[in-house]
């Protein structure tokens, strides 16, 4: 499974962020969570799995100050794939 996170500034406020995952041939994702600083920004299951997903989150995190952002990506097999991300 392939996880990615990009970040960008939002000219009003915080930063929008992109997020995707993509499953290898025989793998499904079953849930998708992002995580802005510490707090649950995002949390969706998906019945049944899908094979891509794809997300963008507006005005998250602080500007000026440090960011974490973290995207898990668990497959209907209940193994994990992460992202993770910081940047000030």
């Amino acid at each position: 499974m392939t996880v990615t996170s990009t970040h960008s500034k939002n000219p009003a406020e915080g930063w929008d962020i992109s997020a995707s995952a993509k499953a290898d041939a025989g793998e499904k994702i079953a849930r998708v969570q992002i995580i802005v600083n510490g707090f649950n920004a995002y949390d969706k299951t998906f019945v049944p799995a899908i094979s891509a997903w794809q997300e963008q989150l507006i005005q998250k995190g602080q500007y000026p100050g440090d960011n974490t952002l973290q995207v898990i990506a668990t497959k209907d097999t209940d193994d994990d794939t992460e992202s993770d991300d910081s940047w000030s």
